[in-house]
């Protein structure tokens, strides 16, 4: 048959696949075809019998680049395509597995084509491996006879078989001893229900139970392997548990760490870390609270801890706003303090409010003027801002400090009361702002904010004098003793820390997409980028728009004005006649009260709103002129607390508006100076002695027997029991608040005098009376029935 190209076995592994041959049969155009012939990149076709087409010759890339092409087998199907070869895989293994591999890859080869490969075309195959002579079994037993004499490897046929079928499946992988491969698994040869045994009681314990050491999980441990239904479980010793907890992640010191870090460590969230990505200035702002470690002076002269919040743009990580408010601890009221007797529990402290977050949202969208004292550097027009482009549409930029104004489009908060009440809601509805709350106790979700606080306690806090770190252990001894700054002037400082010290700070996060070579950018410079693409809008805020901010409470307005929070508020120019002793008409929670807004940082005034006219009315604290200053609800509170101390009402506004000017003006004064000598406690003016003199000049000591008759020790007699019922030991009652004097000259009072005086003052104080005894009395430093009161010399 000349002329007549026959088909020749085409050998597998040697041949790259997709590579057509003389006698092949091909699909192209919807027909099939033999190949005849080729000629360099030129295929040569004819159609089989029966088909109509006509013998074309074609190049080799219009035949692979037709959809339908495809290399036929002897069922006349296209075969599926196979994998490609694995050749990388090789270089994750050992050295010697990879040469066992390339090693059979050879032998495997020659059983199933009878040829090695990169033999010549022309070649014949050896005896015993030529396939039109030999079974696939006889080729097997004869490369298996051939490895055991020549490699000395205890091969049996079936293993070539196995390793021939795994190569014509993985091709060369097939070949590699998987053993070589194996990975051990995280909890070796112990029981895997063992290991999910103790991982559950890791997290019921985590979760539930309290601190605990390895040594009692363990215990529980084999409780619970012994009780659990099913095969037996065989629980390894202790030192395979200790290996097993490292291997798992768990730091067997660890479970002994307080239940709080044992859940926050819980709700730490799986690998891969995801980050979040925005496109644009104020597309997600994050806020939060932290104290910031730094003590102030606070309204009342005494050193307080102060409490930081702040909203970071995410995209630029810019403090836009950031608002100190100090942290001061509350007083309870007396009756609260008589209950508490055996009661460890103390009232939290007091710092931000939900109005300060409403004002921080606020202060995000007005430029942060510069104040006096500031450095010129931290004023926007020697900043990187686009401080023209932004004067030309906002006129408050001309005095404005380095602070981008970033208008906040979603905000991410946590579940604290600040962010959680519906204050905070109504101001975010009110300025179209979308709130996103992060998952309770899962830190990650606001990680930013939460990140940008350590930097400014390690940026700023820590350079404060008066810094106390987070915790004693971090704490100076000398702290006490340092000059503390007011809050005023700690937030100047802060303020202008932001515009020069954090605001112009290469970020590490803020790095060109485009070219992540370039050195970092600045909060400032990532503004200046992103504001040209996204651009800004000036929004102002007005006087109304402020009141829209602060907290609602609903009140009535009565004839002496109005009532709230135990003061009474008016208006002097007659606006609140239209609504005095006359219901809202407005229903439900609100019971036809008026709208009131407030501010617990300036409660010298209030705003009532007419809702009938719209208008805003202003209220002032009719005791005002009393007090003559600015003061917080906390001086209030203070003074209210220190005015029933005396013996008077909480609703007695005007005697605690004296109280409270008082606490002002002692405030003012400051501490005494170094070296005054103050009359140690308990020492007072001894009837029959006369008066103590007062000391006669610095460093001199104080003698509380100075001016006394020289004692006689040879007319003591033996020592007697002490007459408590004797009037002359004590003082006058400290309800009456008159100043100590020395005695008149005359006889001293009688019992029955003090009585009736202390008598009626007691008798106002029937309404603490909870059934205590005479030692809780004593304990809580209050009269008794049956003893005089006491009072300690000033």
């Amino acid at each position: 048959m000349s002329g007549v190209l026959m088909p020749r076995p085409r050998p597998s592994g040697v041949v790259p696949r997709g590579i057509v041959a003389p006698g092949d049969r091909v699909r192209w155009m919807g027909s099939r075809y033999t190949v005849t012939a080729l000629s360099g990149t030129t295929v040569h076709l004819a159609p089989v019998p029966g088909s109509m087409a006509s013998p074309i010759a074609a190049v080799i890339q219009i035949l692979a680049a037709a959809a339908d092409f495809a290399v036929l087998d002897e069922a006349d199907a296209a075969p599926s395509a196979g994998p490609m070869p694995t050749w990388s895989m090789l270089e994750g293994i050992s050295a010697d597995s990879a040469r066992d591999a390339r090693i059979w890859r050879r032998h495997v080869i020659e059983v199933e084509t009878g040829l090695l490969p990169d033999m010549p075309e022309d070649s014949t195959p050896r005896e015993g491996y030529d396939p039109a002579r030999f079974t696939l079994i006889e080729r097997y037993q004869r490369k298996a006879e051939e490895l055991s004499a020549v490699l000395d490897w205890s091969v049996s046929w079936k293993t070539v078989q196995r390793k021939r079928l795994a190569f014509l499946k993985e091709d060369i992988w097939g070949l590699v001893d998987k053993r070589s491969t194996r990975k051990s698994t995280l909890h070796g040869r112990t029981d895997p229900r063992v290991v999910d045994l103790l991982l559950a009681l890791c997290e019921r314990q985590a979760r539930e139970q309290a601190a605990t050491d390895a040594r009692t999980l363990f215990k529980n441990l084999r409780r619970a392997a012994s009780s659990a239904p099913g095969p037996r479980m065989k629980v390894p010793a202790d030192p395979t548990l200790y290996a097993l907890l490292r291997r798992l992640g768990i730091d067997a010191m660890q479970l002994r760490d307080p239940t709080r870090r044992r859940k926050d460590r819980l709700n730490r969230p799986a690998p891969p870390f995801g980050v979040t990505s925005v496109t644009a200035p104020g597309e997600l702002v994050q806020v939060d609270s932290t104290a910031l470690d730094v003590k102030v002076l606070g309204d009342d002269g005494r050193p307080t801890q102060v409490e930081l919040t702040a909203a970071i743009d995410v995209f630029s990580r810019s403090v836009i706003a950031a608002v100190l408010r100090p942290k001061t601890a509350g007083r309870r009221k007396t009756r609260q303090r008589a209950r508490a007797l055996l009661s460890t529990h103390t009232s939290a402290g007091r710092a931000t409010k939900a109005v300060d977050a409403s004002l921080l949202l606020a202060l995000c969208m007005v430029p942060a003027s510069m104040r006096p004292g500031f450095d010129p550097a931290a004023s926007a027009a020697r900043s990187d801002l686009p401080y023209e482009e932004l004067l030309e549409i906002d006129a408050r930029m001309e005095h404005a400090a380095a602070r981008p104004v970033i208008m906040p489009e979603t905000i991410v908060i946590d579940h604290g009361t600040v962010f959680a009440g519906q204050t905070f809601f109504d101001a975010c509805s009110f300025l179209g702002i979308t709130v996103r709350p992060a998952r309770r106790r899962t830190p990650t979700d606001k990680a930013i904010v939460e990140r940008t606080f350590e930097s400014i306690k390690s940026g700023f806090s820590q350079h404060v004098n008066s810094y106390t770190g987070r915790d004693f252990s971090r704490r100076g001894k000398e702290t006490e003793l340092e000059r503390l700054w007011t809050l005023q002037e700690l937030d100047d400082l802060l303020q202008e820390w932001i515009a020069v010290g954090w605001q112009t700070r290469p970020h590490d996060e803020l790095r060109s997409p485009y070219e992540p070579n370039l050195p970092p950018l600045t909060p400032n410079q990532m503004y200046a980028a992103g504001v040209q693409a996204a651009g800004y809008i000036p929004i102002p805020l007005g006087f109304d728009d402020y009141l829209e901010l602060l907290p609602t409470a609903w009140v009535g307005v009565r004839d002496d004005g109005i009532r709230f929070k135990n003061r009474t508020y008016d208006n002097y120019q007659g606006e609140l006649e239209e609504v005095r002793n006359k219901p809202s008409g407005l229903k439900g929670k609100k019971r036809g009260g008026w709208e009131l807004r407030y501010n617990p940082n300036t409660p010298e005034q209030v705003w009532l709103r007419d809702h009938r006219s719209g208008a805003w009315i202003t209220a002032v604290f009719k005791h005002q002129h009393l007090i003559g200053a600015p003061w917080t609800q906390h001086l209030w509170d203070t003074a209210t607390a220190e005015h029933v101390d005396r013996g008077g009402r909480h609703t007695d506004d005007e005697h605690i508006a004296q109280v409270l000017a008082e606490l002002l003006e002692r405030a003012g004064q400051g501490p005494d100076e170094p070296g005054t000598v103050h009359v140690p406690d308990g020492y007072g003016p001894v009837p029959g002695y006369g008066p103590v003199p007062a000391p006669a000049g610095q460093g001199t000591e104080f003698d509380p027997f100075a001016g006394a008759d020289p004692l006689d020790l040879a007319e003591l007699g033996p020592l007697t029991v002490l007459e408590v019922g004797q009037p002359s030991l004590y003082a006058p009652s400290p309800l009456t608040r008159e100043p100590v004097r020395g005695p008149e000259p005359g006889p001293a009072p009688s019992m029955s005098g003090t009585d009736a005086e202390a008598r009626p003052l007691l008798e106002d104080l029937d309404d603490l009376d909870d059934g205590l005894d005479s030692s809780a009395r004593l304990l809580l430093d209050l009269p008794c029935d049956n003893d005089p009161p006491q009072e300690t010399a000033r």
